[in-house]
């Protein structure tokens, strides 16, 4: 009995002795010890507190990352993930529960459970620091794996293989709409959501559960802040300005965010090649209230204002392109102007009630009214040249000789009238381990779409009325102008939508799983659909800290009005849903490399496209053939790592290999030998193979006020096909998309320190920051103007996007 003794002893001796221990000292904001401060290690039982100096001792598993709470009553709870211990190593961390440490922010983990499903948390911080003409939450989605975009003038983005159109967002819970009758990117303007007020982000790449909607792509889940105490922030730039203010009551029952914004892409449209008098004006105007009737009880409100407008009046444009061997330029010189507004209203009311601590309901009524108006007369007169390409000519890359000589008319007068009416209910319950989400909503539309638009190429006056070559011969009176394009239409459509979802959740040791299903009913064409997915996630118990996914599911996309439209005007009564099949694995590996924290992602994933409608894509308009007789496919695999590759600031980089094509039924054509020719699979509008994306942070040693941010995006080509073209003649390809944008920032005045500069004391932060767009000064191309020679020989005339320019931005906060 003896020896079984004295060897417990000598193993609990051992082991102590090589325990991996983390300590350190809590304290205020002015430093002063804070005593039984809870602390525990997150998903484990048990804690401790700490001793009346603020001294604590915690011990941990070896080899595993490890997230430590510490809470106290009066103070903001602080969940930090410590790098992973060897055996016997110890790791001292002091805090402070009074204020954030700007270094603990990047290590803090705000939600556990994202690592356990398909969606992504991104860092409200990095959208103010991340250089690129656009702005916006936008701009850090296009860096992440799976998200492409070739247009920085807009805010639109795809994802894997998905367009536009595919892209669910949410604010608070409510899904938000954009314009309707935007063609490009200059006239796009601000995008809903307000970073100013953005509390947190939430954005999944496919495999999303039954609770969000019916797209087939992607899901970007914003929530606004709840304000804690009165603040107010200032953005000033070279492209615009932005303020806001929240604050709470003294009961701390009402709290208010309240933004404006004011945007004005003039600066950059100047560095188009058509010289234009360019006037866009884009501003809102958002308030988010939140009442507390009691403890469970709560009524909030959100409103949005927004008025876009977008003038053009052009004047020329010299656009140099070919090859060397063929070096070509086309002038044109223009009259009349292009006039478009876009008004948006939006408005949202919840209640949120907690009859006990494990059920929540929700009910929701909102409404989206647009208003949009595009009108446009531009006649352009064109010179096609041939350039001297001869290198020892005194003239080389000047004008040779006309090769074309023509002009081209563009009119518009279209509008849209369009109000979304919906009333929903959700609801949750929690209990342990398990949870239970299920929701309901009906919807009422009405769409009045006018359109009155056509285009007029001619080459040297050919395809205006004219009398007959013969000469003696008689004049035909019944001749008529042949348009390139023409539409017209008059659409009214009046529908309700109903949907349902029931989502369960349950943690079962190491796995976690998800499984729901949602339902949805159009009354237009009267389809109905089931959509059932399913996830699952596993934490395995290894040394290193690893996550694996599995996900599946049915994604319905119901059209809304664009995809019932025939190119003619037409509207097919008869269309359907498209339909998208999921399939993604995926990992997640957290690790610490030279005491910093990395995670490394990867995703492969598979999605069978059924039911498609097939579509063209001409700058950021989508035209829908209006025709459910296409199938296809996407695949890929997405990689991403991000961490402290400089201590103290994030990184990232992603990237994204996809392939998506599709077979449209019935495409086959007669080749000229008189040979039945099926095309079979043909690349999809967004078949962009590869894509890369690096955002890098580095500053000055020792001194975190000054720090550079660069931003790099490349994408490779994708497909495009001449005007009026079949589908499966769309097989040539845009140029590679390349971008670099630099910023440099200074930190002007600290948070929570004095400045030097008295009068900078009356604010909490200052920062200014410079920018640098296009630092290499690419020429990236959005589309492209097709004209004609004398001969009839068509050429492609590539639509440039911006070139390099400067930019200032300066932001304030009390």
């Amino acid at each position: 009995m003896k020896r079984i003794l004295f060897i417990v002893l000598f193993l609990l001796t051992q082991i102590s002795s090589i325990a991996q221990t983390i300590e350190g000292k809590i304290t205020d904001f002015k430093l002063n010890p804070l005593a039984a401060v809870n602390i525990s290690i997150v998903d484990q039982s048990g804690g401790l507190i700490s001793d009346k100096d603020g001294f604590y001792k915690v011990n941990i598993k070896a080899n595993r990352s490890h997230v430590i709470a510490f809470s106290f009553i009066g103070y903001k709870t602080e969940k930090i993930r410590v790098p992973m211990l060897k055996k016997g190593q110890k790791y001292t961390l002091d805090i402070s529960l009074e204020e954030s440490n700007t270094l603990l922010d990047d290590i803090i983990v705000k939600d556990q459970k994202s690592r356990k499903n398909n969606l992504s948390r991104i860092k409200t911080k990095h959208v103010e620091v991340i250089p690129g003409s656009g702005g916006g939450i936008e701009s850090v989605l296009k860096t992440l794996p799976g998200v492409s975009s070739a247009n920085e003038l807009s805010s639109q983005y795809s994802v894997r293989g998905g367009n536009f159109d595919e892209n669910l967002v949410y604010v608070n819970g409510i899904e938000v709409y954009r314009p309707f009758l935007i063609h490009s990117g200059q006239q796009e303007g601000l995008s809903f959501v307000n970073t100013d007020l953005v509390g947190s982000i939430l954005f999944s790449a496919g495999g999303f559960s039954a609770k969000y909607g019916d797209k087939m792509s992607s899901v970007l889940d914003i929530k606004y802040k709840q304000p804690k105490k009165i603040a107010s922030s200032l953005s000033l730039s070279l492209l615009g300005g932005s303020a806001h203010l929240e604050g709470i009551s003294k009961n701390r029952r009402l709290s208010y965010l309240i933004g404006i914004r004011h945007k004005s892409n003039q600066y950059l449209l100047s560095s188009l090649d058509t010289e234009a008098e360019y006037v866009p004006r884009f501003s809102d105007l958002q308030t988010y209230l939140n009442y507390k009737i009691n403890t469970n009880w709560d009524i909030s409100l959100l409103t949005n204002i927004s008025k876009n407008q977008y003038q053009m009046i052009p004047q020329d444009r010299n656009t140099d392109f070919g090859t060397f061997n063929e070096a070509l330029r086309l002038t044109v010189f223009f009259e009349g102007q292009e006039l478009d507004k876009y008004e948006t209203y939006f408005g949202a009311l919840s209640t949120r009630f907690n009859p006990n601590t494990k059920v929540q309901l929700e009910l929701t009524g909102s409404a989206f009214q647009t208003f949009e108006q595009e009108n446009f007369d531009i006649l352009g007169e064109y010179w096609l040249y041939q350039l001297d390409n001869n290198l020892g000519s005194d003239n080389f890359g000047d004008v040779a000789f006309d090769r074309g000589v023509g002009k081209y008319i563009k009119h518009a007068r279209n509008s849209l009238d369009a109000r979304v009416i919906n009333f929903s209910h959700k609801g949750n319950y929690n209990d342990k381990d398990i949870s239970l989400v299920w929701g309901l909503k009906f919807q009422n539309e009405d769409i009045n779409d006018r359109i009155s638009e056509w285009t007029l190429i001619d080459s040297a006056g050919f395809t205006l009325p004219h009398p007959y070559d013969s000469i003696g011969s008689t004049s035909n009176s019944n001749q008529q102008v042949l348009m390139n394009e023409i539409l017209k239409t008059d659409i009214n459509i009046s529908s309700t939508r109903q949907s349902g979802y029931l989502e369960y959740s349950q943690d079962l040791n190491n796995f976690s799983l998800n499984a729901g299903t949602r339902s949805s009913y159009w009354s237009y064409n009267e389809e109905l659909l089931v959509s059932p997915r399913v996830s699952l996630a596993y934490a395995p118990n290894w040394e290193k800290d690893v996550v694996f996914r599995l996900a599946s599911g049915i994604y319905y996309q119901s059209p809304f009005y664009k995809e019932l439209r025939y190119p003619d005007g037409r509207l097919n009564n008869s269309i359907e849903s498209q339909k998208s099949t999921h399939y993604v694995i995926g990992s997640d590996y957290l690790f610490y490399k030279w005491g910093r924290p990395f995670k490394w992602i990867t995703e492969l994933y598979y999605k069978k496209l059924d039911n498609l409608i097939p579509y063209k894509v001409d700058n950021v308009r989508i035209q829908y053939l209006a025709e459910n007789n296409s199938k296809g496919y996407a695949a890929g695999v997405d990689f991403k790592i991000n961490g402290e590759f400089v201590s103290g600031v994030e990184s990232w980089a992603s990237l994204s290999i996809m392939q998506t094509e599709e077979d449209i039924i019935d495409d086959s054509y007669i080749d000229e030998n008189g040979n039945i020719v099926e095309p079979g699979y043909i690349p999809r509008p967004t078949d962009q193979r590869v894509n890369f994306s690096l955002f890098f942070q580095d500053y000055i040693p020792g001194n975190l006020n000054y720090k550079m941010h660069l931003n790099m995006i490349y994408g490779s080509g994708l497909p495009f096909g001449p005007p009026k073209s079949e589908k499966y003649e769309d097989i040539l390809r845009i140029p590679d998309y390349r971008r670099v944008d630099i910023g440099f920032s200074a930190i002007l005045k600290s948070e929570n320190k004095r400045s030097r500069v008295n009068f900078m004391n009356i604010f909490n932060s200052a920062w200014l920051s410079v920018e640098v767009f296009n630092l290499l000064d690419i020429n990236n191309t959005i589309s492209y103007l097709w004209v004609s020679d004398i001969g009839g020989r068509q050429y492609a005339v590539p639509n440039y996007l911006t070139r390099r320019q400067v930019n200032l931005k300066l932001i304030l906060r009390i």
